[in-house]
């Protein structure tokens, strides 16, 4: 048979064709087979594939572990004969976040502003230009959004994921697009048993807590440790612990037999833009401070900081980052001219060109009684296109319902249309008529535009007002 070649328990061939991922415990393959991979396990020491037969054991346990519905992990399909493994499904058109977000083999943009950028400084334009063309911000919080509510799920039911990294956590290749799957599930179990096991520190290199380094056992607070890693690296393009006191003791390492980065996250360095310890500031170059506003920084300060890497119960818990993750790319502004992404406000100037955009502000008030109670507001720069206005926008936040919109606005000429309402509420005018509205509406005016919202449910009512800025 074939090295490339593996049989599960059915007597099905699957043909390794390409490495899709590869981890501290194994790596994963496409197949020949449309949607079908390989997760093979490997001895990290010798880098050969396990033959042990009886690991194939916990693969189905994992099967039959109590998840929530419409949980999207790729959880094993069919177990492999003489190796340790197994096959999972795939969907189409999707990549890792590593690669989703590395820049490499996509159209990069070419605009003015970019070029007076790489003109003055290749480094820091060069990079810019790559996280333009693969989505910006809006991108990256929208992908870490869908994927904290993934890990979520797993959390609320006992489950801890062991393993995030961004070989890990898949996302759609469309750059406007950001469908989120979990692969590589087989370090999951309950958190009972995980923090007990002890695997020798297996992790993604870069992406451990502290307490892993020390084999303390795995939480569902070392998951959230890992994916604040990979969301601030994602965002800022810089590794969270990469700064000068532990590139100083880098240079006087000889050898490595693992990445940098995996060097720095033992606990010994202060983060990057720690508040109380400034011995490791970054010197990746970047201006992290044009990435993070005052609310995603109190959350990394939280998980990072000597308090948060000492003491797992201090860190943002993945619900809080679900949470402020949806707040913030609520606020995204993708500016005009130099096409990146800011958190907008009313005034809306962009803090990269200094240009000014033009915004519409949807705001939402629940109303209990005579009184007015603030529920949510999205900003979004006025484009040609559609904007689709979320769901959660008049409902709150339900991670549920990530995809659902309350409805679409268009700018026109001189106003805006609104259509594509959602079904569980009723929308009036309010105004003297209170006209309710049906299909596609048309509004001269891009100013003070309110609507009353009634929920069909329960009857809660609410105000929306949407204006240009």
């Amino acid at each position: 048979m074939s090295k490339n070649i593996y049989v599960d328990t059915y007597g099905r061939s699957h043909v390794a064709s390409k490495v899709l991922s590869s981890g501290g415990q194994g790596i994963v393959y496409l197949t020949e087979e449309p949607n079908v991979l390989l997760k093979l396990e490997w001895n990290p020491i010798t880098q050969k594939i396990e033959k042990d037969m009886s690991r194939n054991d916990k693969f189905d346990n994992i099967r039959i572990l109590p998840m929530l519905e419409n949980t999207n992990l790729t959880l094993p399909q069919t177990i492999l004969k003489d190796v340790v493994g197994y096959t999972m499904k795939m969907l189409d058109g999707m990549v890792s976040f590593e690669e989703a977000f590395s820049g490499d083999d996509y159209e990069l943009p070419d605009n003015k502003w970019i070029n007076s950028m790489k003109e003055a400084n290749e480094y820091l334009g060069s990079r810019l230009e790559k996280y333009i063309a693969t989505g910006g911000m809006r991108k990256r919080l929208n992908a870490f959004l869908n994927a904290s509510c993934v890990l979520s799920k797993i959390h609320a039911s006992g489950l801890v994921y062991c393993d995030i990294s961004e070989k890990n956590m898949f996302v759609s290749a469309d750059p406007q697009m950001s469908h989120v799957w979990l692969i590589d599930c087989d370090n999951l179990s309950f958190m009972k048993e995980s923090m007990k096991k002890r695997d020798g520190g297996l992790h993604s290199p870069g992406y451990g807590a502290p307490e892993i380094y020390e084999d303390k056992g795995k939480t569902m607070y070392s998951d959230a440790f890992s994916f604040a890693i990979a969301l601030f690296w994602e965002l800022t393009m810089s590794h969270p612990f990469m700064g000068s006191a532990a590139s100083e003791m880098l240079d006087e390492l000889d050898m490595l037999d693992a990445p940098e980065e995996d060097y720095t996250c033992t606990g010994a360095f202060a983060w990057v833009c720690d508040e109380e310890d400034d011995s490791n500031r970054s010197v990746s170059g970047m201006p992290i401070e044009m990435f993070i506003n005052t609310s995603l920084f109190e959350k990394f300060q939280n998980t990072f900081s000597e308090n948060g890497r000492r003491n797992r119960q201090k860190r943002t818990t993945m619900p809080e980052w679900t949470y402020v993750l949806a707040k913030e790319l609520d606020h995204i502004v993708r500016c005009k001219c130099c096409q990146m992404d800011y958190y907008g406000n009313e005034e809306s100037f962009c803090p990269w060109c200094d240009a000014e955009n033009s915004v519409i502000k949807v705001s939402t008030y629940k109303i209990v009684g005579e009184i007015k109670k603030f529920k949510w507001d999205f900003i979004h720069e006025i484009s040609e296109g559609v904007i689709n206005v979320p769901l959660r926008v008049v409902e709150g936040f339900n991670s549920n319902h990530l995809d659902e919109k309350a409805f679409r606005i268009t700018c026109v000429e001189d106003g805006i249309e609104i259509d594509d309402l959602s079904n569980q509420y009723d929308f009036f005018v309010n105004n003297s008529t209170d006209r309710q509205i049906y299909g596609s509406t048309k509004f001269d005016s891009m100013k003070n535009i309110i609507l009353s919202v009634i929920d069909k449910r329960n009857n809660n009512n609410y105000l929306v007002k949407i204006e240009a800025k």
